[in-house]
């Protein structure tokens, strides 16, 4: 199991304590629930974010917003090599 070494002030750290010792929990488990529930809506946030996106995907109505045509195997060539 991993260790993690708190480096907080005298107030913060009996705060912490009593906090803890209300909720019933160790310092350890109590500093975990709230680093779990931090990583919890982190991780929210960013299912959110994608979901957003492929929600977005394809609104965009606009006719100038096309695929470029594919340029000639020829003319592909030329420009790909034209870049070394």
């Amino acid at each position: 199991m991993a260790q993690i070494s708190l480096y907080i002030d005298d107030i913060t750290a009996a705060r912490l304590n009593a906090v803890a010792k209300a909720r019933r929990m160790s310092v350890s488990k109590y500093v975990a629930t709230i680093i779990n529930g931090s990583l919890s809506s982190e991780d929210a946030e960013e299912t959110r974010k994608k979901q957003l996106l492929c929600e977005l995907r394809g609104s965009l109505d606009d006719a100038t917003f096309t695929e470029p045509p594919e340029l000639p195997m020829v003319a592909e060539s030329i420009r790909r090599y034209d870049l070394i």
